[in-house]
């Protein structure tokens, strides 16, 4: 029988009506299910479109979270509220006025170069007088009836003095008495290691390439092999964890123990690549960051802290003894901490990173589109919150306090029932625009925890920039060799960054430390070490920057 792709109505006529009805029924079944899986393949693709302008946004666009380019916000759902908030429509506008690019048929007027700002930029650096004059007996041929010196013109240069290696040969004399009195052997400086030629001042010079500058100690070594200096990156890299286990992690526990006196920390950990035998090769390590500084109580402390993960037990061990309140992102295991003990610590969470999420939908999607808009809207709002709490951020902890019970709370209680009152049932939930709204009410309690401390910051940016000196230099370095390494970046990492936030130069302090150290590395108990800390009012000048404030 010859087979035909399509029946005719004669044929159609012929087949009884019930098995028509199902042969209906199941086409009509076919075809929900078709279109069923057309509509999941569809939010997947705008899914993933969304994904991939947040991607390119974030790896190619501008860094700003100011929304740059937002429209009137007509947003197309009902449960828009135009009288929610006009202070943040005024902000919006504001940082829309900032970024308006200038008329090229009006005259722009040329920046004026600061009158003094030379002498200012050199007020602090070591000054040699060169006098330039004329021989006396050319003067008298010049001038054969005598001359008179009038005012001399000044102007400045700065030279740079490059690094250079110094060889000290050290010859110990040896005395012995004629008559058996003993041999005496003279004083000679104590080796900072033994059997190296490592001093404290070489010790001080690769610390602030690397911990400092983010100069990989492979880099360092072909530099110094270029003034004639040869020394491996594996003799590097051996140096400074030596110098770590036997010197500065003395002073990396002390500042532990003070952080903790602090009332408040901030908190938030990177991945970094580590290479161990025991370790996968795509495993990650993390480098945990804990920061604190004047206006909780303490004074500016950064502390690194190498672990092979992120689990509850890290910052269990690290903040065992602490009692005060931890400002961190939406990590789970800093919410089952404080959980564990209520009545000590507290979790306060971060608004910048609740903001980022929507104003990464926002940068992506622009106004035009209904998520953009939503975006939008939370992004005036929060943008509200911030600027009507920083109206006090000079003022007294009571007054600060007071405004924002006053004005702040409104605000955030605004925010959070309007995000209540979005229908989620129309989101996609695999979107980035659900996840923004899921995170944020996820967070709501620990949002809302600084309106009633006023010590509490609203964001935990301060953690963010100091792991970031953290992240730059592994972008230049990308992997660490052992745990012993690991372990010592982070102790180095927490001097580094310390002695800045301090006002000190690293080079001068770090050298000043390990003179200090050796002299005194036997002394039981180790009192000297509150001596040598950061910002030990006993630290000579020299170590401090003039220009610090």
């Amino acid at each position: 029988m010859e087979k035909t792709s399509k029946l005719t109505e004669e044929q159609l006529n012929q087949i009884p009506k019930d098995v028509l009805v199902t042969m209906y029924l199941q086409l009509s079944d076919t075809m929900k299910q078709v279109a069923e899986q057309n509509n999941q393949l569809l939010r997947q693709v705008t899914s993933l479109e969304e994904k991939i302008n947040i991607l390119t946004q974030r790896y190619f666009g501008r860094k700003t979270e100011k929304a740059s380019e937002i429209d009137d916000l007509q947003l197309t759902f009902d449960f828009y509220e135009k009288h929610a908030l006009n202070e943040a429509e005024h902000i919006l506008d504001s940082a829309n006025a900032e970024e308006i690019e200038p008329d090229p048929s009006q005259s722009v007027r040329k920046r004026t170069k600061r009158k003094g700002k030379r002498q200012s930029d050199l007020q602090y650096l070591e000054t040699v007088i060169d006098e330039h004059t004329i021989p006396e007996e050319m003067l008298n041929e010049y001038f054969p009836r005598g001359y008179d010196v009038l005012p001399h013109n000044t102007y400045y240069t700065v030279e740079f003095v490059p690094a250079k290696f110094v060889e000290h040969e050290h010859h110990v004399f040896k005395y012995a008495g004629k008559h058996g009195e003993g041999i005496r052997v003279a004083d000679a400086p104590e080796k900072l290691l033994p059997n190296s030629i490592l001093t404290p001042s070489l010790a001080a010079g690769i610390f602030c390439c690397k911990y400092v500058n983010a100069l990989p100690l492979s880099r360092q070594a072909e530099d110094f092999e270029r003034v004639d200096m040869n020394i491996s990156r594996q003799t590097l890299a051996n140096w400074m964890i030596r110098i770590s286990d036997r010197y500065l992690q003395l002073v990396y526990r002390r500042m532990h123990q003070k952080m903790l006196e602090s009332r408040l920390i901030h908190c938030d950990e990177t991945p970094f690549k580590l290479i161990a035998p025991d370790r996968a090769p795509n495993s990650k390590a993390y480098m945990w960051v804990y920061h604190t500084t004047e206006a909780y109580g303490s004074h500016p402390i950064f502390l690194y802290e190498y672990q092979d993960g992120r689990s509850s037990d890290i910052p269990r061990e690290f903040l065992k003894n602490y009692k005060g309140v931890l400002v961190t992102d939406g990590y789970q295991v800093y919410h089952k901490l404080a959980g564990e003990r209520p009545d000590e610590l507290r979790v306060a969470g971060c608004w910048a990173h609740c903001k980022r999420r929507f104003d990464d939908v926002l940068k992506a999607l622009k106004t035009k589109n209904p998520k953009g808009a939503i975006s939008a809207e939370a992004h005036k709002r929060i943008a509200a919150i911030y600027h009507v709490d920083n109206m006090c951020k000079a003022s007294t902890p009571e007054e600060r306090l007071d405004n924002r019970q006053r004005s702040v709370k409104p605000l955030v209680d605004e925010f959070f029932s309007w995000l209540k009152s979005i229908d989620l049932t129309l989101l996609d939930k695999s979107g980035s625009l659900y996840s923004a709204i899921n995170y944020a009410l996820n967070q709501e309690p620990y949002l809302r925890a600084f309106l009633d401390d006023p010590i509490i910051p609203l964001d935990n940016n301060d953690a963010e920039r100091s792991i970031r000196k953290f992240c730059v230099g592994k972008h230049s370095w990308h992997i660490i060799g052992s745990r012993r390494g690991a372990r010592a970046s982070a102790i180095l990492y927490s001097i580094a960054e310390t002695s800045k936030a301090n006002g000190l130069k690293p080079y001068e302090y770090f050298k000043y430390l390990l003179e200090q150290m050796l002299a005194h590395l036997d002394d039981k108990p180790a009192d000297y070490i509150d001596d040598l800390l950061p910002w030990s009012e006993k630290i000579p000048e020299y170590c401090r920057l003039k220009t610090f404030e």
